[in-house]
């Protein structure tokens, strides 16, 4: 399956990307594997990429919980937030086995905004609908979510976009 498959077949790209903007995505995405125990996210690191699993699992943990937060697989997405705005990572991400993904990073991206500025707003009304069903999945609010306004997050969005790399 070829990254634009992979990428159009995940609701994150899906629902805010048109056909001509994934292509342009698909192109820029790298795939690497992960051996088991790698860590592909580090909380509180700083972070200008998001991934999607194509194969494998990993578990999401964040510091002062004994548990695991979370176990994602095939079709899951991590890292978005700090993707789109530059924030540091909310967890840790680490593969339970093998795991091949899809790295989206900061200039992939930056070319379909180039192309599309209204893409911000299409993003910002996906994730604040990505939120409400971690909050409805995790009875409450979703821990180490951020929580600012639609205007905030697009004003976000648009300024870490518009710094030099």
């Amino acid at each position: 399956m070829s990254a634009l498959d992979i990428l159009g077949s995940v609701p994150f790209f899906r629902d805010a990307l048109d056909d001509s903007e994934l292509k342009i995505l698909a192109s820029h995405a790298r795939t690497h594997t992960i051996e088991k125990g790698e860590v592909l996210i580090s909380e509180d690191r700083p972070g200008h990429s998001m991934f999607v699993i194509v194969d494998g699992d990993v578990e999401v943990t964040v510091s002062g919980e004994s548990e695991p937060i979370a176990k994602l697989g095939k079709g899951a997405v991590v890292g978005e937030m700090s993707l789109l705005t530059g924030s540091p990572r909310n967890a840790t991400v680490t593969a339970l086995g093998p795991v091949e993904v899809i790295e989206v990073d900061k200039a992939a991206l930056a070319n379909v905004l180039w192309m599309a500025p209204s893409l911000v707003d299409r993003f910002v009304e996906m994730l604040f609908r990505r939120q409400l069903e971690l909050d409805r999945s995790m009875g409450g609010a979703a821990w180490g979510t951020m929580r600012p306004g639609k205007a905030e997050l697009a004003e976000m969005i648009r300024t870490f976009y518009q710094r030099a790399d």
